[in-house]
């Protein structure tokens, strides 16, 4: 009865967790549909403003995401060190900032494109322009991610393996249903609501702007919701002292320090009551779970008082201070950079996330590159877009067969993902054999279509497992700094796609780029197979603690 009566107790608690994430996944709606309206919109718009090309689409996609391979990372040790509502707040008021300010300049661009009384030296600055606010806005966007995938959910579900399992497929089936319906109906609207290139961009520009001025206060208050419910884990944070010491409690990433609790390893004696640390003396202090540390002061206080009047040492050791050896800002930016590199890569689960990245090097994805061929090509808007609903209509079948194919692993989702990983390669590959007997046609049009839709099921399936394995298998600590490795990876090899579409950016030459990415979908599932051979993937192994520099 006892166990039954802690069974029932833990699913209430469970129930009352889920209940509690309702703001959370409304404020994650409003991103993820916002964010879908406008990886589709940018392409169509670009094409109505530079009309046979798709070089620009191409370089914005480069200049956005080389920012972000550089910015990303920074931004990852950024978020490990500040409080976690203040994070939220940040990226998203940034985030949709400049987005609107994009917005704002497309009819500009438009203009300036058509217009015969603009130089062109107006209209690179209007490009730049858009580029500018593209890679500030999508690095915010891209930490806004990490954050709350990453940290927050971990962190909300304490432990609670069900009810992450629970929290991630609910997450990417509202990415799939705003991927179903955000592009559809932007799709729609540019079809129907303009009949021209310049009115086109002018309605795409209200509609994205609009959107995003309106969800910016709405997430904020989401994420305020979800803090207030979940106060006692997300505000409590494990950071490192100068000493070395390891610990986590409320405010923990704020410069703090920790004032003397009665010790019973004191041995000096002051008095008939006072007793003192001796230096050197290992000890934990009562009300905080951490690990032994040394001081290296000696401090008295009275045993029935608790705290004593003055601070000792174990101040926070988040300090922005150079590394030796580097006496500029460059220079300490550079050997953080090089640490978090070295940390990812030393950890258990580089493999697996390598090999995860490596499917971002693709253009069978409806990105940019794919819908503005497709556009070339005679699709109608309303068909690209409802082919990224459909296509999410699959994935999203993805995320129900994960936890089904999983439980008739045992729970192994590391092999989930085994399995996952192939099904989406040997789905992709009719696309490239289409090419390879048919040319450039409309089978071979519709069959990249077909394929990328019915793809998706082993791409989420995928998708979920890897996630799964940097939820459980990273350090609290690390959480943010080796994901934002894993996502600066991702988008350096998304760079390398959109620099292989400015190398082959004539419609005619987007075979090539097709076979490029059946290939580095194969490549994926090779280093995934591998990683899951050598053990990492089969075996629940120890944590791994490979040190991090303090400023890293």
């Amino acid at each position: 009865d006892c166990g039954r009566d802690s069974g029932l107790a833990d699913w209430d608690q469970t129930k009352d967790r889920m209940k509690a994430a309702v703001p959370l996944f409304f404020g994650h709606w409003l991103s993820a549909w916002g964010d879908r309206m406008w990886q589709f919109a940018t392409p169509v718009l670009f094409m109505d403003i530079f009309l046979d090309t798709l070089a620009p689409a191409a370089l914005y996609g480069v200049a956005v995401y080389t920012v972000c391979v550089f910015g990303i990372p920074a931004a990852g040790a950024w978020i490990d060190r500040q409080e976690r509502l203040r994070v939220m707040r940040i990226t998203f008021i940034v985030n949709n900032l400049c987005v609107v300010g994009s917005a704002c300049l497309m009819p500009a661009l438009s203009n300036a494109v058509l217009s015969q009384d603009w130089g062109p030296e107006l209209v690179y600055a209007v490009f730049a322009g858009i580029i500018l606010l593209g890679c500030v806005g999508e690095v915010m966007n891209q930490a806004q991610t990490l954050a709350l995938e990453r940290d927050w959910v971990p962190t909300m579900c304490d432990g609670d393996s069900a009810l992450l399992t629970h929290l991630n497929t609910t997450m990417r089936r509202i990415d799939l249903s705003a991927k179903i319906l955000a592009p559809t109906m932007v799709g729609v609207v540019l079809q129907y609501a303009a009949h021209d290139s310049s009115s086109r961009v002018l309605v795409g520009a209200i509609l994205l702007g609009g959107f995003h001025a309106l969800a910016w206060p709405l997430e904020v208050l989401c994420a305020n919701a979800v803090y207030a419910a979940h106060e006692g884990t997300l505000e409590v944070r494990e950071h490192r002292h100068e000493d070395g010491t390891t610990h986590a409690h409320k405010h923990g990433i704020r410069e703090h320090f920790h004032r003397e609790h009665l010790d019973s390893a004191c041995e000096q004696l002051h008095h008939d009551h006072d007793t003192a640390h001796r230096e050197g003396i290992a000890h934990r202090h009562s009300d905080f779970h951490h690990e032994d540390h040394r001081h290296t002061t000696v401090e008295v206080h009275h045993p029935g008082e608790g705290l004593q009047e003055l601070p000792t040492i174990l101040l926070s050791a988040r300090k922005d201070e150079a590394p030796v050896g580097c006496c500029t800002a460059f220079g300490r930016e550079v050997v953080a950079a090089i640490d978090r590199v070295k940390l990812f890569f030393g950890h258990r689960v580089a493999g697996a996330s390598v090999a995860y990245c490596f499917l971002y090097m693709t253009v069978i994805d409806n990105g940019s590159l794919m819908t503005a061929y497709l556009q070339w090509r005679g699709v109608p808007p309303s068909y690209l877009g409802a082919s990224r609903g459909v296509g999410a209509v699959f994935g999203m079948g993805g995320t129900f067969l994960f936890p089904l194919v999983t439980g008739c692993f045992g729970g192994r989702f590391r092999q989930t993902g085994l399995v996952a990983v192939w099904l989406f390669w040997l789905l992709l590959l009719p696309s490239a054999l289409s090419f390879l007997w048919y040319g450039e046609s409309r089978i071979s049009d519709y069959s990249v279509i077909g394929c990328m839709i019915i793809s998706r099921v082993g791409l989420w399936m995928f998708d979920l497992a890897e996630t799964q394995v940097m939820q459980e298998d990273v350090e609290p600590r690390h959480r943010a700094t080796l994901n934002s490795v894993q996502t600066s990876l991702f988008q350096a090899l998304f760079v390398l796609i959109q620099i292989g579409g400015l190398c082959f950016h004539k419609p005619q030459q987007f075979e090539a780029l097709v076979y490029w990415s059946v290939l580095s979908v194969l490549c994926s599932a090779v280093i995934y197979t591998g990683w899951y051979l050598r053990g990492a993937g089969a075996s629940s192994l120890a944590p791994l603690e490979t040190p991090l520099a303090p400023n890293a």
